[in-house]
């Protein structure tokens, strides 16, 4: 009866598997179940024949911070071919994006002439900031000269005017005190005599010429620049080169898939294969999963160690449950425990299992009970 129970199980799946295999003969491409790696949609498949060789290409434009690990593909079945993995091949593209750019120089200027500061310019300068780089021009027409700051100093105006008068007498009163000049009222600062011809026959000076000078000096401020600074504008165009994206060309050489000549073409020899060692790792499963259900574990209780040791683990048939007990001769203790899974002592509720003992039949009603594991005693 468990024979039949395992067959009617496995068929159905083996049917399931042979299905599955048949309908991926085709498929082009490769499927991913889920857990596997992203799937990425080439920009190019090319299936070429090199020395008589069929070889895929598939062709990948990816960010540069890309990893083309993630490119390589399991091998795979596409065209009655089975393709695997080869070579991948790498190529750089680049991008160059301008701009306007402007930078301003100051200097120290010896005066405020332009014609003095303009050949301390360069014609033209390296620009490079923010990764973009080129060559300035100098915009003469932005060439400005500014006083770095201002002094105060003081001028002095000298003002002279020499008069001369003739004079009856030598007095310095008949002489004025102050003329007008240069719109200035200068006072007398000098003054000297000189004779004239003497009256006749006499020591008397007929007339004086006098000599009065007159002066005065007057001060103004002005302002003076202490130093200058000459600014000038280069203007013109930078550009920047970076990674724009990356090329990966993934080779993937083919070999001709062989076709079972008594089977449907679309189902190949590999998938043949794959079903089968599928169907028996999943037979090999079953049947361990039954027995370990089927399996019930044999307690004695150990004192030195205050634990429950295992001494037996015994297989149980459904149809006749049996616990052998006299194959444990060699043990001191009288009393054991035995552990029935879950799913074993659910099939066995109602029913009596015998249990040898080497002596003395006994017998075990397996009981209703709630929790994972079903235990009951004997003593012998």
């Amino acid at each position: 009866m468990q024979k039949k129970r395992i067959r009617w199980l496995i068929l159905p799946l083996l049917a399931a598997l042979l299905v599955g295999a048949a309908g991926a003969a085709d498929e082009t491409e490769q499927v991913l179940l889920a857990g596997d790696h992203a799937v990425y949609t080439p920009v190019a498949v090319e299936p070429i024949e090199i020395n008589g060789i069929p070889t895929l290409t598939k062709t990948y434009e990816m960010p540069p911070d890309f990893d083309p690990a993630a490119l390589k593909e399991e091998p795979f079945s596409q065209g009655g071919y089975w393709y695997r993995y080869d070579r991948m091949d790498k190529s750089i593209q680049y991008k160059t994006d301008t701009k306007d750019a402007e930078d301003m120089v100051t200097i120290d200027a010896p005066s405020a002439d332009l014609a003095t500061v303009i050949d301390r310019f360069p014609v033209t300068k390296t620009y490079a900031k923010d990764g973009f780089i080129g060559d300035l021009t100098l915009d003469l027409q932005s060439i400005k000269v500014e006083a770095t700051g201002y002094k105060t100093v003081t001028d002095s105006h000298p003002h002279s005017v020499t008069k001369s008068y003739t004079l009856p007498y030598n007095d310095r009163s008949l002489v004025p005190e102050a003329v007008q000049a240069d719109g200035l009222s200068l006072p007398r600062t000098g003054l000297t005599w000189t004779e004239a011809a003497n009256v006749s026959d006499s020591d008397v000076p007929n007339s004086w010429t006098a000599t009065a000078v007159y002066s005065k000096t007057t001060y103004t401020s002005r302002q003076v620049a202490t130093g200058y600074q000459a600014r000038a504008v280069y203007r013109g165009q930078i550009a920047k080169t970076s990674v724009d994206h990356v090329t990966y060309t993934v080779t993937y050489v083919g070999s001709k898939i062989p076709v079972m000549p008594f089977l449907d073409p679309d189902v190949t020899l590999s998938q043949i294969v794959i079903v089968c060692a599928a169907g028996v790792l999943l037979l090999v499963f079953l049947i361990v999963r039954y027995i370990l259900w089927h399996t019930a574990r044999v307690y004695v209780y150990n004192e030195e160690r205050r634990i429950h040791d295992v001494v037996s683990r015994q297989f149980v048939r459904v149809r006749t449950p049996k616990i052998r007990l006299s194959a444990l001769q060699g043990h001191a203790e009288t009393e054991y425990t035995v552990i029935l899974r879950r799913k074993l002592a659910k099939r066995l509720v109602g029913r009596d299992i015998a249990i040898e003992t080497g002596g003395e039949a006994q017998h075990h009603v397996v009981e209703s009970f709630v929790g994972s594991d079903y235990a009951f005693g004997v003593r012998i």
